[in-house]
């Protein structure tokens, strides 16, 4: 895999004890629902998604901002903002490393970079066979929110509104769409202004088992909760 420019690597060893974990805990719940299920997980930006400074990024800026959902139907409201103070200075704490250990694995490798113009990232990659990836990004382009990515929801392959994620609103899209390939992104809008990207990518074995946008779902619900107890 190669190495994205500007960001900061650092491998994550974990005890033997954690060996055993990996999608593995996760997966256990779409075994309920969905029969062979298999190991999962998710994506950085450098070998799967566009890329700002290696930052996976969405290309659905519009121009100059506008108030919040100004002329763009559909656009929900975030009554309660979420502050992203904590993880905009440090984005690698929007998962635990428990949390890593069981989406991932216990041996992967972690990518942080909080200069880039796309905005503050955080990114994990399993060293298992599996490949999988995830990547957080905190995009700070824009101060329109999820108002943004609605204006310009037809410029997409798919754009769908997802259940909600701590109580904040969410939606699955891509520029491409590369669901069957094992990708997909959700955003959660954080406020009327701010939102978090959560990437992922299924590693090899388990495309065509689980839905990347599920996975994806499940890993934002951690980040916000994260978040939460930070705020």
């Amino acid at each position: 895999m190669s190495r994205c420019p500007g960001k900061v690597r650092q491998r994550r060893g974990r005890s033997p004890s954690h060996r055993r974990y990996g999608w593995r805990l996760r997966v256990n719940r779409y075994l309920t629902a969905v029969l062979g299920a298999g190991a999962v997980v998710l994506v950085t930006g450098c070998s799967h998604a566009q890329t700002t400074d290696g930052v996976p990024t969405p290309a659905l800026w519009a121009g100059a901002p506008s108030p919040p959902n100004s002329n763009v139907a559909g656009v929900p409201s975030v009554d309660d903002p979420l502050s992203l103070d904590a993880v905009l200075d440090e984005p690698c704490l929007s998962l635990t490393d428990e949390q890593i250990v069981q989406y991932l694995g216990d041996d992967t490798t972690e990518e942080v970079d909080t200069a880039v113009s796309s905005g503050p990232a955080c990114s994990w990659d399993s060293d298992m066979r599996s490949d999988a990836e995830i990547a957080i990004t905190y995009p700070r382009i824009t101060d329109e929110g999820l108002t943004a990515l609605y204006r310009n929801r037809n410029d997409t392959e798919f754009f769908y509104e997802r259940e909600p994620v701590g109580g904040y609103p969410a939606i699955s899209y891509g520029i491409v769409d590369r669901r069957d390939d094992g990708e997909c992104l959700v955003t959660v809008g954080t406020s009327d202004a701010d939102y978090v990207n959560v990437r992922v990518y299924l590693g090899r074995g388990s495309v065509g088992r689980l839905d990347p946008c599920d996975a994806a779902h499940d890993v934002a619900t951690d980040v916000i909760d994260n978040i939460k107890a930070t705020d």
